[in-house]
């Protein structure tokens, strides 16, 4: 216990590196992580593999990824997604890459419908946007549950935009919200920014 990190290791140094850093300090709930599942369900459970059923997917996708990890850690896991769409929000993934998170583990889901957290009942409405109740209603599938007595969130908190454009100056958030030519644009000034530095 007072090797640290040096105690997983048989002989040598200890690996230091960002990435596993990170993984360690996810582990211990002491990080967030925004991700962005292909499907995630009514459960919590998440999905980056393929679309459709199993062994003959519609869409084959990358695989799990950190989503296993990411799920089982007691940190704060986002949800982030660009669509409120039936297709992604289902009852049950077609495939689990990210189980059941822990019961008392806080994971959100951010989408154009608003922000929701999952809770012991399912998910439920934490805000909506203006949009969000027709939006919600058009994804069943999820089983998100509004009381109708929901804050309705028309624009976002200045303090909280200010510190995002602080950390994003240059707006590289927006590539995974992007589409086609507009996204390939983004991604290839953000390629040219780290080439230049």
């Amino acid at each position: 216990m007072t090797l640290g990190e040096a105690g997983l290791f048989t002989s040598g140094a200890a690996l230091v590196d960002d990435p596993f850093d990170t993984f360690a300090l996810l582990a211990r709930g002491r990080v967030g992580v925004a991700v962005a599942p292909a499907q995630i369900d009514a459960a919590g459970r998440t999905n980056l593999s393929g679309v459709g059923p199993p062994g003959r997917p519609k869409v084959a996708l990358p695989g799990a990824r950190g989503l296993p990890d990411n799920n089982a850690s007691p940190s704060r896991v986002w949800y982030l997604l660009p669509a409120h769409s039936p297709r992604q929000l289902v009852e049950r993934v077609d495939v689990v890459c990210g189980a059941v998170p822990p019961a008392r583990a806080t994971r959100r889901l951010l989408t154009p419908a608003g922000c929701f957290e999952l809770c012991s009942s399912g998910w439920q409405a934490v805000w909506l946007t203006p949009d969000g109740e027709d939006l919600v209603a058009g994804a069943p599938g999820l089983g998100i549950g509004l009381s109708g007595s929901e804050p309705v969130v028309t624009a976002p908190d200045a303090a909280a935009l200010a510190a995002v454009e602080q950390v994003d100056p240059h707006g590289v958030r927006l590539i995974e919200f992007s589409a086609g030519a507009d996204a390939a644009a983004r991604y290839q000034a953000a390629a040219a920014r780290e080439a230049s530095r």
